[in-house]
């Protein structure tokens, strides 16, 4: 019984680290659009202030 629960201790764990890898991959990738969203609103701004 002692090995059973120690197997599945061991899963949790495994199954944890890939929950936080998972959230970190996707808090970077949020975080990458937000600053394209970013530049690429100011270079459109930038751009339309030069022409006016």
């Amino acid at each position: 019984m002692l090995h059973h629960e120690f197997q599945a201790a061991r899963q949790a764990a495994v199954l944890a680290r890939a929950a936080q890898r998972r959230l970190v991959r996707e808090a970077e990738r949020d975080a990458r659009a937000a600053v394209r969203t970013t530049s690429d609103s100011r270079k459109r701004y930038f751009l339309r202030s030069r022409h006016a």
